[in-house]
C-alpha cells in the first residue's frame, strides 16, 4: 500500500510539471544580433559621366603673337564672344593707308563726275568734240575703277583682320587652353578646345537586367553633389557594348553650366511596382564563391530564427548591394557580426 502512494505521488509530480508553459530559455536565445529590413526602391541607379554633344577646336586663320587669351577651361562663354586675338597692328596700320588712299579716289572720281556732266552737254550742244568728250567718259569710268579697287583692298584687309580674332561659335564651356597670351600661334595651330550643345548630354551603361524595360523619352533623373536634374532617354543602344552594358544617352532639358564635360553623375531609372531590394554590404557574406545572407525567418512576439539564404547580387551604391533575388521587399537579415550566428538559431528581435 505504500508502495502504491508514492507511486502515485510520483506521477503526480510529472503530470503537474507536463502542465506548466514552457518558457523560452535565455542561454538558447541570441539576443544581441542587429536586423534591419531590406531596403526597397522604385528606382535603379547607374554611373554616368557628362558628355559634350559638341566639340570644337579653335585657331586663328593667319599668324601672330596672342595679346589676348582670357579664358581657361570651364568657363561658360556665349556665341559670337571674342575668346582670342593677335598683334594686328601692321593690319591696322595698312587698312589706315588704304582708307586714305579711298578718300583720295573718290575727290578724284567726284572731280572726273563733275567734269563729265560739263563735257556731256557742251558735247549735246555741238560746243566740243567727240575726242574731248570721249577723253572726260573714260576719265571718270578710270577713277570709278580706283575707287572700286580701294574698297576691295580695304574688305580684304578687313577679312585679313577678323583672322586675328577667333569668336566662340556657340554657346559652351571651355574644355581645353592649348596656348597663352605672348605666345606666336601659326595658321591652324589650336589654341582653345570648346564643347558646347544646346542641351546637357548624359552618357551611361546599362546592364541587360533592365534593358527591355527602358523606352525613348523615359524620364530619368540625373544626380551630381546632391544637385537634381530631370532628363530623357534619347538614345538606347541596339548591341551590348561588352559584359553585357548597354549605352544609353540622356539630354537634359537645358544647357547646365555646372555639369562639365567629363564630369561624373549618378543616373537614377524609376520604375513603377519595383521588387530591387538593396541590403548593407555587412550582411554579406561568402562561402565557396557564392553570396549569402542570413535572413529571418518565423517573426513571432519579438522572436526570430535565422535562415542562411543563398542570394545573387548586382552593383553596389554606396555601403549597399543590390540583391537581384533570393529575397524580397519584407524580408530582414542580420545586419552585423554574421559570423556570430549560426543557421537556424534562434534570435531576439
Amino acid at each position: 500500500m505504500k508502495f502504491i502512494k508514492i507511486l502515485f505521488i510520483v506521477f503526480f509530480i510529472i503530470f503537474l510539471q507536463g502542465c506548466k508553459k514552457e518558457e523560452p530559455i535565455s542561454s538558447q536565445i541570441n539576443e544581441s544580433i542587429k536586423i534591419q529590413k531590406v531596403e526597397n526602391r522604385d528606382y535603379k541607379s547607374f554611373h554616368g559621366f557628362v558628355k559634350s554633344q559638341l566639340i570644337t577646336k579653335l585657331s586663328f586663320q593667319t599668324e601672330g603673337k596672342i595679346i589676348f587669351l582670357p579664358y581657361t577651361k570651364g568657363d561658360y562663354v556665349k556665341k559670337g564672344q571674342v575668346l582670342a586675338r593677335l598683334d594686328g597692328i601692321l593690319y591696322k596700320i595698312k587698312k589706315n593707308e588704304e582708307q586714305a588712299a579711298l578718300q583720295n579716289a573718290t575727290i578724284q572720281y567726284n572731280k572726273a563726275k563733275s567734269y563729265y556732266r560739263r563735257m556731256d552737254i557742251l558735247h549735246k550742244e555741238g560746243a566740243i568734240s567727240d575726242n574731248d568728250w570721249e577723253e572726260a567718259y573714260f576719265d571718270l569710268k578710270s577713277n570709278a575703277k580706283s575707287v572700286d579697287i580701294q574698297r576691295e583692298k580695304i574688305r580684304y584687309l578687313d577679312k585679313e583682320i577678323s583672322y586675328n580674332i577667333i569668336t566662340a561659335p556657340f554657346d559652351g564651356f571651355i574644355l581645353e587652353k592649348l596656348s597663352e597670351t605672348g605666345a606666336y600661334a601659326q595658321i591652324g595651330q589650336p589654341v582653345l578646345a570648346m564643347a558646347s550643345g544646346n542641351k546637357t548630354q548624359i552618357e551611361a551603361m546599362v546592364d541587360s537586367s533592365i534593358i527591355n524595360k527602358l523606352n525613348l523619352n523615359d524620364k530619368v533623373e540625373v544626380i551630381r553633389n546632391n544637385e537634381r536634374f530631370e532628363g530623357k532617354i534619347a538614345h538606347i543602344s541596339k548591341s551590348s557594348l561588352g559584359d553585357g552594358g548597354y549605352l544609353v544617352k540622356i539630354y537634359l532639358d537645358d544647357l547646365i553650366e555646372t555639369l562639365k564635360d567629363g564630369m561624373s553623375v549618378e543616373v537614377e531609372i524609376p520604375f513603377l511596382n519595383s521588387n530591387i531590394v538593396y541590403v548593407p554590404l555587412n550582411s554579406l557574406f561568402e562561402e565557396d564563391n557564392q553570396k549569402y545572407v542570413y535572413r529571418v525567418i518565423n517573426i513571432d512576439n519579438n522572436y526570430g530564427q535565422i535562415k542562411k539564404e543563398k542570394i545573387t547580387t548586382g552593383q553596389i551604391k554606396d555601403d549597399q548591394i543590390e540583391v537581384i533575388n533570393g529575397l524580397s521587399k519584407d524580408d530582414y537579415v542580420v545586419l552585423d557580426d554574421i559570423y556570430k550566428v549560426k543557421n537556424n538559431e534562434k534570435i531576439k528581435i
